[in-house]
């Protein structure tokens, strides 16, 4: 009996493991991915697929769909790595900004009962004067701006999603003022992924449907849908069942040579239209699968649906589409649109519209790219196969240069932010490939940029193919722009430098606190001279600002409004006591009869104090409006 109960279970997981490929063996088996691959063997191409890649696996779930209804699912892994508890149907992931689909859904579905003009100015549907921080109020921002991520914003200061329950907003009005992005940019100028503006065209959705976000999307999606296990409420308020079953996943970093656990790595989005979502592989599929039903379920006319499949922007000057209202454009040998997202889930559901073949993955793992981005490829197949680039030898430039994202904090007080956070340092290596190396550290290696045309790349790299567009020292690339810095490496290399400097103060600050009860307790004096004395003042200065300026670019830890306003406050104190410092060493020097190294010190340290005090005046002060 026991051998017979070893055997049924055996073949259970046999079964789970391969995902229930039976469903694809019952399809026509003339039928192909446009990869080429019969419908009747997705499953086991899946299987050896991640089967080549299980030392980089924790857990990964995969759907295959058309207009028909599900292909293909599988489920892989753990949702568990400690215990061995594997991943099902009823395992719940986060889709992380793929959670954007129902946000631009929700705008078409406006747009089609005529209570939305996407080329209208967005301030004609929020409250008079809710817009406090555009830097260019003459132009117009339109939802199409929005949808497309040109609107001109920079990245949030406050847009923590590390946020502990208790301190979600109440309402998304709230967060969608709190989190307030500056606009650092004129409108169309950068493609800069906005998580702030896609949060404030949900609150436009508030106001135009006259309906809170969360029970739109309830009524007007996941209902319609029949998703009954997903939940959009940043602490899973309106799905409980979602929220327990989101407690039994845990969230790694997974590699041949590296691995990390982050528990269960639960995020409280403040902005939570943006990236709260999170349900079941079967939920995801049956979003993609209403996008490519031959009636779609989530518009009342089918022209709806047409219209959100058409290109709203380009890359450069080409004619290759880069977003669909709302929706990224993936080139493989066919065009996908959708989404993908990263928290400490990665996600991605992407769909063909001629073929109607959709794919959607769901991984614990953060920054996962082998499964959310390889699998698309090994269903729509490879974009350098495509008819029009299999002959092109297109220019192979070299495209060597240090890069800063435009997806950052640009203007401001924390613009210093880009210069650590969104920094893209890219050299060529002796075989052609490339290599992302900063101060001599290579961090990334063998990334290939394959000339299609005239400015025009694939980018390959860890299983990631992805079309990319250089000219004149801007670098687009899928949702956001980079632009190629005149100095190099010098702004991050200042940056660090300063974090540098004040880390060495605090450790000289330590040493002469140690000695100074050292002397104390031998009851032995040592006197310090005035100009020693403002020099002890200005290590104080830059030992705390360097702690301060640490803290201000780690947002899980203190980009809350009222850290950054007393943060600035305190910075702005110490940069006036450092100019004050910095004048009375000069004089002091001067006055001074002391040995020229003595000399050279002070002068060094009031240089230093002036430069700190130059820093404040022109970040703190003249830019703090700007965060």
């Amino acid at each position: 009996m026991k051998k017979i109960v070893s055997a049924i279970t055996a073949v259970m997981l046999s079964l789970s493991a391969c995902g229930t490929a039976w469903m694809a063996s019952a399809r026509d088996n003339t039928e192909l991915t446009p990869s080429g691959i019969p419908y009747a063997e997705i499953g086991s191409s899946i299987d050896s697929y991640i089967a080549e890649r299980e030392e980089g696996l924790a857990s990964c779930a995969v759907s295959v769909f058309d207009e028909s209804g599900v292909i293909y699912e599988g489920y892989y892994g753990w949702e568990d790595m400690d215990t061995r508890a594997e991943t099902d149907e009823e395992t719940v992931y986060e889709w992380a900004s793929a959670s954007k689909i129902l946000v631009w859904t929700s705008v078409m579905q406006q747009w089609e009962r005529g209570n939305l003009n996407l080329d209208a100015d967005i301030r004609e549907y929020l409250p008079e004067g809710f817009l406090t921080k555009l830097q260019y109020p003459d132009e117009t921002i339109t939802m199409l701006n929005l949808m497309n991520h040109n609107a001109g914003f920079q990245e949030s200061m406050y847009e923590n999603q590390m946020a502990a329950p208790d301190d979600v907003y109440d309402t998304l009005e709230d967060a969608v003022r709190a989190c307030e992005s500056y606009q650092a940019f004129h409108v169309g100028e950068y493609t800069a992924y906005s998580n702030w503006g896609t949060a404030l065209a949900a609150y436009i959705v508030e106001q135009t449907s006259g309906m809170d976000y969360v029970t739109y999307v309830h009524e007007n999606i996941f209902e319609p849908l029949g998703m009954e296990h997903s939940s959009i409420d940043p602490i899973q308020r309106d799905n409980p069942w979602v929220g327990k079953q989101r407690q039994s996943l845990k969230c790694y970093v997974v590699a041949k040579d590296y691995y990390e656990d982050y528990g269960d790595g639960r995020c409280a989005v403040q902005l939570f239209p943006v990236g709260a979502c999170m349900s079941t592989l079967g939920d995801l599929s049956k979003l993609g699968q209403a996008f490519v039903a031959e009636d779609c379920p989530l518009f009342e006319e089918q022209s709806t649906r047409d219209r959100m499949f058409e290109t709203t922007s380009f890359f450069g000057e080409t004619d290759t589409a880069r977003n669909s209202h709302g929706l990224w454009t993936q080139h493989y040998l066919v065009e996908t649109l959708g989404h993908g997202g990263n928290s400490f889930c990665t996600a991605n559901l992407e769909f063909d519209p001629e073929s109607g073949l959709g794919v959607a993955v769901l991984t614990n793992e953060a920054g996962e790219t082998a499964f959310c981005n390889g699998i698309p490829v090994l269903l729509y197949g490879h974009m350098a196969d495509r008819e029009e680039y299999r002959n092109v030898s297109g220019e192979d430039t070299d495209i060597s240069g240090v890069y800063y994202c435009k997806r950052s904090i640009c203007e401001g007080a924390a613009m210093a932010a880009q210069y650590l956070n969104g920094v893209f340092p890219i050299s060529r290596n002796d075989d052609g490939t490339y290599a992302v190396k900063l101060f001599g550290i290579t961090f990334a290696d063998g990334m290939e940029f394959v000339p299609i045309g005239e400015h025009q790349y694939i980018l390959l790299d860890n299983g990631m193919e992805m079309f990319v567009y250089v000219k004149d020292g801007i670098f687009e690339m899928y949702c956001q722009d980079y632009a190629r810095s005149s100095t190099g490496a010098a702004p991050t290399l200042l940056c660090f430098g300063f974090i540098g400097l004040g880390l060495l103060c605090l450790l000289m600050l330590l040493i002469k606190g140690i000695a100074w009860i050292i002397r104390k307790c031998r009851k032995s004096g040592k006197m310090y001279t005035a100009a020693k004395k403002m020099i002890l003042t200005q290590q104080m200065i830059y030992g705390v600002s360097g702690v301060i300026f640490v803290l201000f670019l780690m947002s899980s830890i203190a980009s809350t409004p009222a850290f950054v306003t007393v943060s600035c406050i305190l910075a702005a104190v110490l940069g006036m006591v450092s100019l004050a410092n910095s004048s009375i060493l000069c004089y002091n020097t001067v006055k001074s009869d002391v040995k020229i190294h003595a000399k050279i010190k002070q002068y060094l340290w009031a240089a230093l104090s002036a430069a700190y005090a130059v820093f404040i005046i022109a970040m703190q002060l003249y830019c703090f409006w700007k965060l």
